[in-house]
């Protein structure tokens, strides 16, 4: 059970000063913490993970962002986020980003960004299968249960051709 009083003090640190209304989605989300769940719209959990990707990429790119979440999975204080930055009037959209995030004293951070398409080699498949492979040696404590598809099936043998 000390997991979960834990998740729960780091969701409620990582919200700040949370509204009676946002209690209930801390209380769910601390329950769901052993198993790989995606945190709901809304959600101090959602937003302090957001939030973390976002002071991330100020790092290279300091434009006002909002994400488009297309996969977030967390569980037991690790997240894999897949999400599309745009501007906040929609009107400019960059490339996809994913992201490793760990949680660690209360708070979210970027563990490994995943390369961009053309950075990694081989075919498409190919490079995420490889890529993802890479990871889960390098740090085998990450749940394969928020990892996208790609990132949990096993690798194809390479085809050598002489």
């Amino acid at each position: 059970m000390k997991i979960l009083s834990v998740a729960a003090l780091a969701v409620l640190l990582a919200a700040g000063s949370a509204t009676a209304d946002a209690a209930p989605r801390v209380r769910a989300s601390a329950v769901q913490a052993d198993s790989a769940h995606t945190p709901a719209r809304g959600s101090a959990e959602r937003a302090a993970i957001m939030d973390a990707l976002r002071a991330h990429r100020r790092r290279f790119d300091a434009r006002p962002v909002i994400f488009v979440v297309n996969h977030l999975r967390v569980q037991r204080g690790w997240a894999w986020a897949a999400v599309a930055p745009q501007s906040p009037d929609g009107r400019s959209r960059y490339e996809e980003e994913s992201a490793l995030l760990r949680l660690r004293a209360g708070r979210w951070q970027v563990v490994e960004l995943m390369p961009a398409f053309g950075e990694r080699e081989g075919t498409p498949d190919e490079e995420d299968c490889a890529w993802f492979q890479h990871l889960r040696r390098r740090l085998p404590a990450v749940p394969a249960a928020i990892l996208p598809a790609e990132g949990r099936r096993p690798c194809l043998a390479p085809h050598h051709g002489h």
